[in-house]
């Protein structure tokens, strides 16, 4: 893992973790040169030797970077930071597909469409640069605020062009949206990206897969034996001719796919047409087993069998796989591929001994961590943070995240929630409505408001709150009603206010204090000042005035200015001393017998004292190495703690002895720093 606040290639500030996955980790990062925010994707450090996932790598950042397209996430950036591979990427806000599936089914048929025209316009791109992606799937396409599509994470795709494509390669990908010629390793065509877009159509017409299983082998073996399940039977709104769509992009012969994503895009923009409406069920032309297949081999050409299987009646959908060996030994002797290359898919791109990461959201921190030690993996930090949707004490999310696949044994991190944030309401009556509206939409308050004559309080004042002052509630869903005084119709103007020139007051916010003031006495106002901490207006200007701007007032009210005195220092500066303690056990290492000890003290003598420094602080977690180096003499190390969420923690160990540990507060700053 990579700390928050490291400069990777002295231009990427890291700031937030985005992802763990097998290969590699994600970040969220700034571009201090261009100012934005981007993803950059590292190598694991328990990784970056292995020649194939540089390799896959490698090939990832090559295949993305050839393609420009407003649908494909851009590569901006690849290069090395002390050996480690990385790549930075354009930066994605919003969910991936799968997500968005899982929490808006149904989908509306024209936004469905919509979505697809996307992916479609993006794998066109790619195909015509003669890219195959070989692992479509909705969890690689991502989602930004605006409902635009970017499909990523080309990591095992593959070039049409390239000479050798070996079987392994062949079946990487993912089982739920795999073509029957993926499964049994055989050369993988556009075709099989088109099989793949058609069960994510599927699954964004319907909310789930077509086919499930308790393994991958079962799945996959249901992809090349099964018909996909009936569209129209699911939904009646769904027509014909989009169902067909699904069906001619999902055939089990490649022949009867689409002859290009172009093609099926067109296809799929007008099956809501009404002209369409009486359209017959696409029905295959090669269909499936009934004759021995054409598979394309390894060096471009076909292999083509002998012998058409012997018995071409027709049997019942389900029978045992002992009657199919004795009936169809062709068929069966062809069904040794898929499981063969299942189990390769298994072995290589999940691993002999990888478990899936359960999911434990919503469940309570003791029955979450119960299910993690039932499922082989151990419990890692557990972490909490306020959530308004999350009840106190029950899981918010795991790292890694649920349904990843992981090493046996691997810690897995829990986010439990605290609740939500209970905020004190503030008392606004007596101010007038702008004011009371901004105070408690500051706050996170939803305001409403009405009016209610009054002749005691002056018109636009607040003279109740629906919500008692003093109570803590839940910001985020609280609504709080404001009763707002009116003038009674029948009741005169008092002649002392009717005597006073009234006007709307300006807008001073931005202004200096001197400007507020001579505003004020040209106005013949009274002026109160305030001071307040902000990070947005700077120091010495007005920050807000009450009454508010626009409101109406009159010679020599009173006028109270909010003046900055600039952002609020979070920061805390601590020098601590390590002294350096010369070599004291080089005797009694050079009398052991074990070998690995005294090259270990033979090490150290020669370089020194071996320093680590942890820290805690909003930015750092104490599990993590904040500085780690070696002395050869007293040497001072500076350490500044962002402290404004609590308290800190340091702890600094020397030669695996601990010589500092301690708190550190926002009052413990040093003088002078």
């Amino acid at each position: 893992m990579i700390n928050k606040g490291y400069l990777l290639g002295d231009r990427y500030r890291i700031v937030d973790t985005l992802g763990e996955g097998g290969m590699a980790n994600v970040y969220l990062a700034d571009d201090i040169i261009l100012k934005r925010q981007v993803a950059v994707k590292i190598i694991r450090l328990d990784l970056q030797k292995d020649s194939q996932v540089l390799a896959r790598f490698q090939r990832e950042a090559l295949a993305t970077s050839e393609l420009s397209h407003p649908n494909i996430v851009s590569v901006f950036d690849v290069g090395t930071d002390h050996g480690l591979p990385y790549m930075v990427m354009e930066y994605v806000k919003g969910p991936d597909l799968k997500d968005y599936i899982r929490e808006n089914s149904p989908i509306p048929l024209p936004k469905v469409i919509k979505i697809m025209d996307q992916i479609l316009s993006a794998m066109e791109l790619a195909h015509k640069h003669n890219v195959i992606h070989r692992d479509l799937k909705p969890q690689n396409i991502l989602m930004d605020e605006k409902g635009n599509i970017k499909i990523a994470d080309f990591g095992i795709a593959v070039a049409l062009n390239q000479s050798a494509i070996t079987q392994t390669n062949s079946v990487l990908g993912s089982v739920h949206y795999m073509s029957p010629e993926q499964t049994r390793g055989g050369m993988v065509t556009k075709q099989s990206d088109i099989y793949s877009l058609g069960i994510i159509l599927y699954e964004a017409l319907t909310g789930h897969v077509p086919f499930n299983g308790e393994t991958p082998v079962a799945i996959a073996l249901k992809h090349a034996e099964d018909d996909i399940p009936s569209l129209r039977k699911q939904n009646k709104a769904i027509p014909q001719a989009l169902e067909n769509v699904v069906l001619k992009a999902t055939a089990k012969d490649p022949r009867d796919r689409y002859a290009s994503v172009a093609e099926m895009k067109a296809d799929l923009d007008s099956s809501l047409d009404p002209s369409r409406a009486g359209e017959a069920v696409y029905q295959p032309s090669h269909g499936n087993n009934d004759e021995t297949k054409i598979l394309p081999a390894l060096n471009g050409k076909v292999m083509q069998a002998e012998k058409k299987q012997a018995d071409q009646a027709e049997q019942p959908k389900k029978r045992s796989l002992w009657a199919n060996i004795k009936k169809y030994k062709w068929w069966w002797i062809g069904s040794i591929f898929p499981i063969f290359a299942i189990l390769l898919f298994m072995f290589f791109a999940v691993g002999h001994n990888n478990v899936r990461v359960p999911n434990v959201v919503n469940m309570t921190e003791q029955a979450a961590k119960t299910s993690l030690k039932s499922a082989g993996l151990a419990v890692g930090a557990v972490k909490r943070t306020y959530s308004s949707d999350v009840k106190k004490g029950k899981v918010i999310s795991t790292t890694p995240k649920a349904d990843s696949a992981v090493d046996k044994g691997r810690k897995v991190s829990l986010l439990v929630s605290r609740g939500p944030v209970l905020t004190k309401v503030p008392d606004v009556e007596g101010l007038y409505l702008a004011t009371a509206k901004k105070k408690l939409t500051k706050l996170g308050f939803k305001v409403k408001s009405k009016e209610a004559p009054s002749n005691e309080y002056v018109p636009g004042l607040v003279i109740s709150q629906s919500i008692k002052s003093g109570r803590k509630v839940d910001a985020t869903k609280t609504t709080i009603t404001l009763v707002v005084a009116v003038a009674l119709e029948d009741q005169p103007k008092a002649t002392s206010q009717s005597s006073k020139a009234s006007f709307k007051l300006a807008d001073l916010a931005g202004k200096s204090l001197e400007d507020a003031q001579s505003y004020a006495k040209s106005k013949k106002l009274t002026v109160k000042v305030e001071k307040d901490y902000s990070d947005s207006v700077a120091s010495g200007k007005v920050i807000s005035t009450d009454p508010a701007a626009g409101t109406e007032v009159s010679e020599g009210d009173t006028l109270t200015v909010t003046v900055s005195q600039g952002a609020e220092k979070k920061e805390v500066k601590k020098t601590y001393t390590v002294d350096y303690q010369a070599e004291s056990s080089s005797s009694s290492s050079s009398d052991s017998s074990d070998d690995s000890s005294s090259e270990s003290a033979s090490s150290s003598s020669t370089q020194g004292n071996h320093v680590r420094i942890y820290i805690q602080d909003d930015n750092h977690s104490l599990g993590n190495i904040y500085r780690d180096q070696y002395i050869t003499k007293d040497t001072d190390f500076t350490i500044t703690f962002s402290v404004s969420k609590g308290a800190g923690k340091i702890k600094i160990v020397r030669d695996d002895e601990t010589v500092v540990d301690e708190t550190v507060t926002a009052d413990d700053s040093e003088s002078g720093d």
